[in-house]
């Protein structure tokens, strides 16, 4: 009989026990999913970055927003991952460019096999988590709520669109009754969650939206809505569009929309007009001098274009206008601390 994951998994999910649960870059979504989970009597711990750790240590997790006010204090903390133990399953939040040193970490100290579930941005990183653990541990998920951290030991929910998606990536044979339970789990804690079959599509889903609106709105600083007052940026988004509709379609992937004009359709009217005041994330990253995700968002759509010969010019100047600007940024800190 084939098996996968942590054995334990399955049979504490059926009878409704609590679960030891490791959250692997708990910034502000890791935090709000650990809270949560940890809300709901699961084992719960933490690691992330020291400030916001000792803080949750000393005080509890305090999450507020759009849902509700609730302090957590039944976390566990740490910045490293743990030596000891088992875990019956990893939620992995990390950024992007992260995730193959996080995971070569995870798997260096958690022997079992463990399953991890990415809640990350962009694409590639179900790749990396299975080029170091294997596809039969590796599940995806599509995050489509927001938080920020407003001080150390305490996040805010403050944005909401869709459940949370989670399923196990293409090829994989990770258990789909498993692929409920945690989807259950996560629902059951008060984040509400779904599992689906074919994960691609909706990490796809999210991408189209990131790929299309985070690099034009950080290159030219203004917020989502401002890309809808000019015919220039409405084409603009048009071509990232049409190139990643393209790309995605020759990697096999069923995307939600029969073809780019359906999907920008969604975007122009729907989409856009609810997040107009958003100012991309990607922007507050080089205004801190902090790398961007761009690699995994627009970039990936270039090295992708590039396997299968399909041209990506609109997306590879983007990704190349991003990357000047986090240099540039750099490069002026760096010259400001001499």
């Amino acid at each position: 009989m084939y098996v996968t994951g942590n054995e334990t998994l399955s049979c504490r999910a059926r009878e409704g026990t609590f679960l030891k649960i490791l959250i692997m870059g708990a910034g502000s979504i890791g935090s709000v999913f650990g809270g949560f989970l940890a809300k709901g009597g699961h084992d719960v711990t933490l690691i992330g970055r020291p400030w916001h750790m000792e803080a949750i240590q000393a005080k509890g997790l305090h999450i507020s927003g759009i849902w509700g006010e609730h302090t957590v204090t039944n976390l566990l903390t740490r910045t490293t991952v743990p030596g000891e133990g088992e875990f019956d399953l990893v939620l992995l939040t990390v950024k992007s460019y992260q995730t193959r040193e996080a995971v070569i970490e995870l798997d260096r100290h958690i022997k079992a096999p463990t399953p991890i579930l990415s809640l990350q941005n962009g694409l590639g990183n179900l790749e990396a988590i299975a080029d170091i653990v294997g596809p039969d541990r590796t599940l995806g998920g599509r995050v489509i709520f927001g938080a920020e951290i407003r001080k150390p030991g305490e996040v805010s929910v403050t944005v909401y669109a869709d459940r949370v998606v989670v399923g196990p990536m293409r090829g994989s044979r990770f258990p789909a009754q498993r692929t409920e339970e945690i989807a259950a789990l996560i629902d059951r804690s008060g984040i509400p969650c779904m599992a689906a079959p074919e994960i691609e599509r909706y990490i796809w889903g999210k991408v189209l939206y990131n790929a299309a609106l985070n690099a034009p709105a950080a290159i030219l600083e203004i917020n989502y809505g401002k890309l809808l007052e000019h015919e220039s940026t409405k084409a603009l988004m048009r071509e990232i569009i049409v190139e990643a509709f393209a790309v995605a379609h020759a990697d096999g992937i069923q995307l939600d929309w029969s073809s780019p004009e359906e999907y920008l359709e969604s975007l122009f009217q729907k989409l856009i007009p609810a997040t107009a005041l958003h100012f991309p994330s990607m922007l507050q990253d080089i205004h801190h001098g902090k790398k961007t995700e761009i690699e995994a968002l627009n970039g990936a759509i270039v090295r992708l274009g590039q396997k299968h010969a399909i041209p990506t010019p609109v997306n590879e100047t983007l990704t190349r206008l991003v990357r000047f600007k986090e240099a540039d940024k750099r490069n002026a800190a760096r010259g400001t601390n001499r």
